[in-house]
């Protein structure tokens, strides 16, 4: 499979402090990854250096066969990155079928299309279409992560970048999410750089892992290998 994200000897500073040191990973087309590790292991900080959030200070960042060095956050994202950030980031004056709006205003589809496009992801996410006349305020965490995922499938990404979808959510409707962007993926071909401190759930959805820790990848492989993995299952899966 052609990789549509590669990522070698990666380095990222907050001034003088190390946060990535020197990472590799790459995300296959139609590939689920997940990043897992703990809070403060440098995952998150890992996503704004691919988006140009985080300038690095070593290595490469390549996306669909392109370098991103000298590529703006804009560029990435019409060229099919998106990132869906910590914190359920959505309007919250706004309706889910406004904050809907809002993203479908920025894709280039018109009338019928677009009509269509938002179809499908009330289709994929049924409690935004029970809500759709909703303030975004008003919803549950689960729900609210539901609309900005909706938000970041209305540009039709061909890779999407999920930082802990999970925080702050029920096991059961973490799960709910988690698996919806999973499907998602099986059934469009979407690929997925999923961060998550929830390693059994993230590894459940996904194709491969890696396991970061103090800003190095220090283990990675498949999910049912890292699942089989003792010192995976030690440290962050409770067994």
């Amino acid at each position: 499979m052609t990789n549509i994200l590669e990522i070698n000897d990666l380095v990222l500073s907050y001034g003088a402090a190390a946060a990535v040191r020197g990472i590799n990973l790459h995300v296959a087309e139609g590939e689920v990854v997940t990043l897992i590790g703990a809070n403060g292991a440098g995952k998150s900080t890992t996503l704004k250096g691919i988006v140009g959030l985080v300038k690095p200070s070593g290595g490469s960042v390549t996306f669909a066969g392109e370098p991103t060095a000298k590529r703006r956050t804009d560029w990435l994202a019409r060229h099919g990155m998106n990132l869906v950030p910590e914190g359920r980031k959505v309007f919250a004056a706004l309706t889910v079928a406004e904050n809907l709006d809002v993203a479908a205003s920025a894709s280039n589809l018109r009338g019928h299309a677009l009509k269509e496009l938002i179809r499908e992801i009330y289709g994929i996410f049924p409690r935004l279409d029970e809500r759709k006349d909703s303030l975004s305020w008003t919803l549950s965490g689960g729900e609210q992560q539901m609309l900005a995922m909706g938000r970041a499938l209305i540009a039709k990404p061909r890779l999407l970048l999920l930082d802990e979808p999970s925080l702050g959510l029920s096991p059961k409707l973490a799960t709910e999410v988690v698996q919806l962007i999973s499907r998602y993926s099986r059934d469009h071909g979407l690929s997925v750089l999923l961060v998550e401190q929830n390693a059994r759930l993230a590894l459940s959805a996904s194709d491969r892992g890696y396991v970061m820790e103090t800003g190095r990848i220090v283990a990675e492989g498949s999910a049912d290998d890292l699942q089989d993995n003792q010192e995976v299952r030690r440290a962050y899966l409770g067994s």
